[in-house]
Formats: C-alpha cells, structure tokens, sequence
C-alpha cells in the first residue's frame, strides 16, 4: 500500500513539473504576478501556444486521491488519519476510536484482526499530502481558467478588442512596462524586439487586479452615495418635522384669534350692558313724565276757568317736582368705544432630538439646546432614561429667570401620527432642582422599542410646547393629540 503511494506521488510530481516547464517555454504561467521574459526566436510569427500538457493528468491524479484518502468509516475526507497495521486501511481517529469504543467490535473493520486503539499508527506524512492536494486544485482551477478562455468563441465587437491588432492573436499577456496587452508573439518577438527584457503578467491576473481595484473604488462611490443620501434623508425628516411645527402654530393662531374674539365681545357685552341699564332708566322717567303731563293736560281741558284758577298752585308744584330731579351728564354715562385685543401668553414650541437612544445607560440623562419664553425666562428640556425601573421621563428646567407656572405639552413623535403620545402638565417651577421638574414616566423603555418609536437613526423627536400660566388656568388645547393632564 505504502509503495503504491509513493508511485502515485511522483507521477503528481512529474506531472506538476511538466506543467510548469512547458509554461516557462511558452513565456509565463497563470501562477506568476510577475515574470521577465526574455526574448527568445520564433519559427513563426504566427505559431500559437500549445495547451498545457499536465492539465487533465493533474485532474485525473487529483480525483484518484480524492478516492484513496476517503475515511473507510464515514465515507468522508480523512481528519487525523490513523491505519491499522495489518492492512493499512486508513481511518479518520474519532471513527475508529467509535468503532472500538462500541463493544460490538473489536476489530479492524477491513481485515478483521484484533485491534487496539493504541495499536494504531498515525500518519504523519498526511499534512504534506494535503498540501499537494490544494496545489493540485489550484492548478487544475487556473487550467479551467484558461482553457474556458482559450474556447471563448471570437464574436461581437468585444472580442475584436481582445486580438493583437499587429498579429491578429488572442491577447494575453499584459506588458507591465508598456502599459499595454499584448499576444504571445508580440512578447517573443526578437526581430522588432518592441517588448525585449521587459515585465510581463498574465491578462488575466492583471484584470483580475484591475477589476479588484475598480470594485474597490466603485465600493467608496457607494459608499460616499449613501453617506449622500442619508444626508438627503435626515433633511426630508427635518424638512417634516418643521411642517409638524408650522401645523402646532397654525392650531395655535387660530387659538389665539379665537380666544381674541371671545376677548372682543366679552368687552362689548359689558360696555352695552352699561349703556342699556342707562337707556332703560332714562326710558323709564320719560315714560312717567309723559303720563304726569297727559294727567295735567285733561284736568286742565275739563275744568272750569275759576277751576282752572285754583288748580294752578298744584300744577306748579307737580311741574316743579318733575324738574327737581337732576339728570346725569353724559360724559357720566359715556364709555369709551375702545375694545382692546387680549392675546395670551404665546407657546415656546420646538423638537428635541434624543441622539444614539440604543446607547443610552442605566440614569443616562441628556440636555436639550437652552431656550427663551415670552417673558425671556431660559429653559431646557432633559430627557432621563432608568432602565432599571422602564422608565423614560421627560423634564422641564428653570435656568434663568423669575419662577413662575408653566403649562407645558411634551409629544414623542410616531411616524404614524395616531400613535404619537402626548401629555400635559400644569406647574409652578423654580430654580430648585427637585421642584418642577415633569413627567417621570412619560413612557416605558418597552413601548419605545415594541412600538418602534426610534428613527431609523436611532433617535428619539420628542416635540415640546410651553407657556407661562396662571395656577388655575384651563389647558388651552392647542394640541390635538391625545393628552393626559398630570397636574402635581
């Protein structure tokens, strides 16, 4: 068994052997990066290179080992082979080792003779015949290359481009020195000697570098297109979040004119209920003196002229009495026809954006940019993550300025804008740090991430609206999402 190894080993050898010196009669092999050839006479300027002659006894001598280093056990590749030292069978060590540990046998399965495990002998001479196994694939792998090249049928206007313009041959060989393809004949022609000492490669090596550099530069064009159009996409989010907040505005205009309105005709109402309660007294004496002077008017008519006479003191007095009531100046009763437009406290609106939310650590807490109100107190909205507890708060924070009550609306935005989670808080806040602080749990950590509220950059947007507030003033539902009021 031992001897027939030998032989087949150096037929693989010899075989490898005639392979490569052929090649290196024919100018450079497919194995090579890069290999001067020398200038060497031609018969013909128009003799082609013969096929390497090892290529099928490679193949053949390749399939016959892949045969012969087969496991007798698992029928598979050999691992850690041992042989029995009877017959020299060879086995991969864990299946023999199975096979003995069984207790249904104890034997060589191929010969029969009693066998101990320790009995085995390794062989150690397998590595350096793997090893020329996988010399062997890489040569038969290179010669299909060639050979399914050297066949490619010479058609369309592609293939023209692969022929030596001077000697109408398959180009392949690339002139490293040139920068030029080249046939065969133009790399071993001495009588131009256009190509004489210089470096030659195989085409197909070389496009297969050029091809790998090109892959490799067309990869960061990729690469950098994607950084465009994430770039493009983070500004279609911006461009939709400022629309949201030009909606929030608009909502709150209309609030505004609305409550304006209101304002308007409340005034009105209070003013023309004064001029009416006027209007109705003054109604109310000139009713009274009309009757008083029918009254007189009809005695005076009915009655005699010594009647006449004696009734004058007592028309007098009635007359006088009359005139004895004052009347009001009118500058008493004027109101001024001036209505004045009562507009709230405006709404602080903007969005906050939680950065690198899958990031965030057990009480990881994150600031907002500071921003301004009405009155020019400073604010700044934090975000507290305790993923201990599932808790994800949203705060509000005095830095600067007179403590005062603050109505304020925090949304988490949802791409689908019914689920978008809005909450309401009504506080007076100070300058303290453990007063006035919002909503510790806003949302549970579990929620954001089942209910995919994270972008696809793994923030969070969360959209805040506050204004300065009187203790018992109503929420002004600016905000049409669903709110809940948490006061404390």
């Amino acid at each position: 068994m031992h001897r027939s190894l030998v032989e087949d080993f150096a037929c693989i050898s010899m075989a490898s052997s005639s392979g490569r010196s052929e090649s290196r009669r024919h100018g450079a092999t497919s194995h090579s990066l890069s290999t001067t050839i020398p200038a060497i006479p031609s018969t013909s300027s128009n003799a082609s290179l013969p096929p390497s002659p090892g290529a099928g006894t490679r193949r053949h001598v390749l399939s016959h080992i892949n045969d012969i280093f087969k496991c007798t056990i698992c029928f598979g590749r050999l691992e850690d082979p041992h042989l029995c030292p009877q017959c020299s069978k060879l086995y991969c060590y864990d299946c023999i080792g199975e096979w003995l540990d069984s207790g249904s046998s104890q034997s060589c399965p191929n010969c029969k003779i009693t066998l101990q495990l320790e009995q085995l002998v390794k062989v150690r001479w397998f590595d350096d015949i793997q090893k020329l196994q996988q010399n062997l694939h890489t040569l038969s792998a290179c010669d299909a290359e060639e050979e399914k090249q050297a066949e490619r049928p010479p058609t369309g206007k592609g293939t023209e481009n692969e022929l030596c313009p001077m000697h109408g041959r398959v180009v392949n060989f690339y002139c490293s020195t040139c920068n030029q393809c080249i046939c065969e004949v133009c790399a071993t022609d001495v009588i131009e000697g256009r190509h004489r000492d210089h470096t030659f490669k195989t085409l197909h090596v070389t496009y297969e570098q050029h091809l790998s550099v090109l892959e490799n530069e067309l990869e960061k064009v990729e690469h950098y297109r994607d950084k465009l159009s994430l770039l493009q996409n983070k500004i279609e989010r911006n461009v939709t979040l400022i629309g949201r907040v030009k909606s929030m505005k608009h909502k709150e205009l209309e609030a505004i004119m609305l409550s304006a309105m209101e304002s308007l005709d409340r005034q009105e109402e209070e003013k023309l209920m004064k001029l009416h309660a006027h209007q109705h007294s003054l109604l109310g004496q000139i009713d009274e003196i009309d009757q008083k002077l029918q009254t007189m008017r009809c005695e005076m008519m009915l009655c005699s002229k010594p009647q006449l006479i004696q009734m004058k003191p007592k028309i007098f007095a009635v007359c006088n009495a009359i005139r004895m009531n004052p009347i009001k100046d009118f500058k008493q009763i004027r109101l001024p026809a001036r209505l004045k437009i009562e507009i709230p406290n405006l709404y602080e609106t903007g969005v906050f954006v939680v950065h690198n939310f899958s990031t965030f650590d057990d009480n990881k807490v994150v600031y907002s940019n500071e921003f301004s109100d009405c009155f020019g107190r400073t604010w700044r909205i934090m975000a507290w993550c305790v993923i201990a507890e599932d808790h994800f708060g949203i705060y509000l924070e005095l830095v600067n300025g007179t403590p005062c009550w603050m109505e304020c609306t925090f949304q988490l935005i949802h791409y689908h804008p019914e689920k978008t989670i809005s909450k309401t808080i009504r506080q007076y806040f100070d300058r303290t740090p453990q007063k006035g602080w919002g909503l510790r749990d806003f949302v549970t950590l579990k929620t954001i991430l089942e209910e995919e509220y994270l972008q696809v950059n793994d923030s969070l947007e969360l959209l805040y609206n506050i204004r300065p507030c009187s203790p018992t003033a109503e929420p002004s539902g600016v905000l049409d999402a669903d709110e809940s009021l948490s006061e404390q």
